[in-house]
């Protein structure tokens, strides 16, 4: 038989058991931060301001270049801007009423009006309307002339265009300075009027008494009649 040992049981003989290897830890790598600028970035920006900038000059060109259109055109208007004017002279034995261009450039016609209180009537010489208007006698004048003003009539830089013109005794020029001085006077009730525009296009009408006023602030001319 075996002997059982007597021997207590000694901590320090018992097997320890075997210690686990040693590791040391790593630490956790932290998260890298993205930075904002990065090269794609620069380069997207850079396009976009370069963008911006060629914009920015295309625009500003593109108003100096207007601006310098503008100035040609108003310079070539300019040189052939016609100017008429419509006036009268008279002595004891003669009167005339006129057209004339005062202006550098021809004056297209496009019509010859008479305004009489509400009412304009657009006619085509002032000669006829005179003599529809009037009872006065002309056997005591020596000549009578006249000029029509119609539609598509030229007057060019320079010219003048006797509208009508009377020669003759006292006694008939009286009548008709009478009733053609009346258009001539600062009363705007009674004018006579002719309208007229540039190589442009550009329209005015002046009246008897001398005013040119442009015809897009004076607006369209309402005709009661029509007299030939």
């Amino acid at each position: 038989m075996e002997e059982k040992s007597n021997k207590p049981n000694n901590p320090n003989n018992q097997r320890k058991p075997g210690k686990k290897p040693y590791y040391k830890k790593r630490p956790t790598p932290k998260p890298v931060k993205k930075k904002f600028w990065n090269a794609d970035k620069i380069v997207s920006l850079s396009a976009m301001a370069i963008a911006l900038f060629t914009l920015a000059v295309l625009l500003y060109q593109s108003y100096i270049l207007d601006r310098q259109y503008e100035l040609t055109v108003k310079q070539q208007k300019a040189s052939v801007l016609p100017y008429l004017q419509l006036g009268q002279s008279y002595g004891s034995k003669y009167y005339t009423v006129f057209v004339s261009n005062q202006g550098l450039g021809p004056a297209f016609i496009d019509g010859l009006y008479v305004k009489e209180l509400d009412s304009t009537t657009k006619i085509s010489d002032i000669y006829n309307y005179y003599h529809k208007n009037t009872n006065n006698a002309s056997d005591s004048l020596v000549s009578d002339y006249y000029s029509s003003l119609t539609k598509g009539m030229v007057l060019s830089p320079g010219e003048t265009l006797e509208l009508y013109s009377s020669k003759g005794e006292k006694s008939g020029i009286r009548p008709v300075y009478d009733f053609f001085n009346r258009y001539f006077d600062d009363d705007d009730s009674e004018i006579i009027m002719v309208e007229y525009r540039s190589v442009f296009d550009d329209s005015w009408i002046v009246e008897s008494t001398l005013e040119n006023i442009p015809k897009e602030d004076y607006g369209e001319i309402q005709v009661s009649s029509k007299q030939d």
